[in-house]
């Protein structure tokens, strides 16, 4: 840019200015100026991060769960015997390891936490309760979104615990008894602010609930952080004594974390006591794939040396004062068949002093498994040379590695949703996401799976075009863009087939053989919005969770980048092989017949047929039907909001065909 101004200053110096204006140099200098100019802006925008996550509406996990158990009913308010309540004696524990989605009803009265290892970051031990703005159905409180409204979020109460005496002994403030925990702003959660707190009570013997400890919420994430609450009011010293967790905070859905874990309430105990006689394991084992999260099983035997992890790995807690040497061990089964079956190793380094630290186990063999999907189930156990720790629950841990017919970073749990951030980019440009793959056997890409996040801003009628390149421009040296497929204008899929939450797929419409070599698959915008598709945070478990997908390219000003995208990887698969109804609310048997066409797609008034079929029916994406006609060339879909649905048409032969069909606005 110095360089052009310069030049101008110069031509100033030597050349008549009314000659300079009408001649085509003065122009052109101008140009070139503005040229650059603009570019330098461009850069600058370019220079900021112009993709972004933002927090997801409701919780899937729990959503799903709920739609294949319609009759499960926590059953913590029940917990009686004889009609009069039962109560817990102490010491009272619990780390959540041995939940799932839900708290121990037998510990706990209420179930609006959801116990997961996905949300926090490196806690105590493996599972924690995560406190959200989300009901026990994993929906928004109140069923609405509204970031300016400050309220009651999550709570978790216990059962009532006998502090009035022990063996006919009453208990005395001499006693000690004392409630302890560990907490955790955000972890992969979204952002909390001051407005947020997380909060405890006791509950008194005159049946009021009174705060005994709280703290404000900040926005970045933190170290687990251990408090220890003494019982110093002998009105709490009762047989009917509880505490509660809870929440004050903006109601904004799946946001605004809390996580707790590892809760004590014992006797005799020391506020300067802080560690426990405890090792467990941390996190969820690395996958098995180098990689991706799971692959092709054919595609994966291509190669599989360069596709299988060179160890596997995970994280080891210690929360003794004194650092502990933990051995480890794993066995693998596929098929009935042993894959590995190790004794304790040992991992040399002590995992020092209330820390943790990473262990490595040796990989194994799976390249030769009988089946195109087999399945590899995966344990994982540590132990500190045959000394026995006080809980030893928390001591293994079981996965599962199930190859399917498409590649994928993700383990399938959004935390986040992903997009352009429409707060920093100009929202009148185009906008381009690319997601690469490194496909490892010539075969049919037949869809293409999205997990759309129902987003706290609704998104739901934008448009986008789905992408397939074999080439960006700009990266690893490729002089430009190849576009080898492009799909018409669609709207998001936010699926919810067969009873559950999952990704939504796009069936090509055309024959798409793929040789070895890297792909990219994605999407284009018109306008900058954010799309939200889905965010997981842990990369599918790899050996480095912690870390961008350096596969993930945006484009803006047609310039491809992946500066500053974020930790995480983004929720898009490529599915290969024959084509199979996969994620499907209707039956799918799109239309392949050359000679049937459904157009105009998208469309505002009326869709034409290129035949007359006897029955043409519209469905939503969820398999809803909203009108149905005999004996119809067209149907007018004027009345029908804008969105994707399903045309389903069947002809006098009696024969399926079902497309997708993009209704907008006039």
């Amino acid at each position: 840019m110095e360089v052009i101004f310069s030049r101008i200053l110069t031509l100033k110096m030597t050349i008549n200015i009314n000659q300079i204006r009408s001649s085509r140099m003065y122009t052109d200098l101008l140009r070139n100026a503005l040229y650059v100019s603009v570019f330098c802006l461009f850069s600058s925008t370019l220079s900021h991060a112009q993709v972004t996550t933002y927090p997801i509406q409701g919780n899937a996990v729990l959503q799903n769960f709920h739609k294949a158990n319609p009759a499960y009913q926590f059953q913590g308010n029940l917990k009686s015997k004889f009609g009069k309540r039962d109560t817990l004696e102490l010491p009272f524990f619990d780390d959540f390891s041995e939940s799932n989605l839900y708290p121990d009803s037998t510990k706990w009265l209420n179930n609006q936490v959801y116990i997961n290892n996905h949300f926090p970051i490196q806690p105590p031990t493996l599972n924690v309760a995560t406190f959200d703005v989300l009901d026990a159905n994993g929906i928004p409180y109140r069923g609405t979104i509204n970031k300016d409204l400050s309220t009651f979020g999550d709570s978790l109460v216990s059962q009532p615990i006998n502090l009035k005496d022990s063996v006919g002994v009453p208990y005395t403030l001499s006693d000690s008894i004392i409630l302890s925990f560990f907490y955790q702003p955000n972890g992969n959660g979204y952002h909390l602010n001051s407005e947020d707190s997380l909060r405890l009570s006791f509950k008194a013997e005159d049946s009021t609930w009174v705060q005994v400890w709280s703290v404000a919420g900040q926005l970045n994430s933190a170290d687990f952080a251990q408090v220890l609450i003494p019982i110093k009011d002998v009105k709490f010293l009762h047989k009917g004594f509880q505490f509660a967790f809870s929440t004050h905070t903006r109601q904004v859905g799946n946001a605004n974390h809390w996580h707790v874990d590892y809760v004590v309430l014992d006797e005799n105990r020391s506020v300067t006591i802080d560690w426990y006689n405890d090792y467990a394991i941390q996190s969820t084992p690395s996958s098995l794939l180098k990689n991706y999260y799971t692959m092709p099983y054919e595609h994966f035997k291509v190669n599989p040396v360069s596709e299988t992890a060179p160890t596997v790995t995970f994280r080891a807690s210690n929360l003794l004062n004194i650092g502990k040497n933990i051995l480890v061990r794993h066995e693998a089964t596929s098929g009935g068949n042993t894959l590995v079956s190790t004794n304790f190793i040992d991992n040399s380094n002590n995992v020092l002093a209330q820390s943790s630290a990473e262990r490595t186990l040796p990989i194994f063999n799976f390249a030769n498994l009988s089946g195109s999907k087999p399945v590899i189930t995966h344990t994982v156990s540590v132990q500190e040379n045959g000394v026995a720790n006080d809980y030893k629950e928390n001591d293994n841990i079981t996965v599962q590695l199930e190859f399917e017919d498409y590649y994928a970073y993700d383990d399938g749990s959004a935390e986040r949703g992903f997009g352009f951030d429409q707060n920093t980019n100009p929202s009148n440009i185009e906008g381009q996401i690319a997601l690469g793959f490194n496909v490892l056997k010539q075969e049919r890409l037949y869809a293409i799976a999205t997990y759309f996040n129902e987003a706290v801003f609704d998104v739901s009628a934008r448009r986008f075009r789905y992408r397939i390149w074999k080439n960006l421009a700009g990266v690893d040296g490729a002089a430009a863009d190849e576009l080898i497929y492009e799909s018409e204008l669609q709207v998001p899929d936010y699926n919810s087939a067969n009873g559950e939450r999952t990704f939504s797929a796009h069936y090509l419409d055309t024959n798409l053989i793929l040789s070895p070599g890297t792909y990219y698959i994605g999407w284009w915008q018109p306008e900058i919005f954010n799309l939200n598709v889905g965010w997981d945070m842990n990369f599918g478990n790899t050996q480095n969770p912690n870390r961008p997908n350096p596969m993930l390219y945006f484009n803006t000003f047609d310039i491809w980048s992946n500066s500053g995208v974020p930790d995480g990887t983004l929720m898009m698969r490529p599915h290969f092989g024959d084509s199979v109804g996969i994620y499907l609310g209707v039956p799918e048997q799109q239309v392949n017949n050359k000679q049937i066409k459904v157009y105009p797609n998208p469309a505002s008034s009326i869709v034409h047929l290129t035949a007359e079929f006897a029955q043409v029916s519209l469905y939503t994406m969820s398999g809803v039907l909203l009108k149905s006609e005999q004996n119809k060339t067209s149907l007018a879909v004027n009345d029908v909001a804008e969105g994707l649905y399903y045309l389903r048409l069947v002809n006098e032969k009696g024969e399926l065909f079902t497309s997708k069909i993009v209704i907008i606005a006039p």
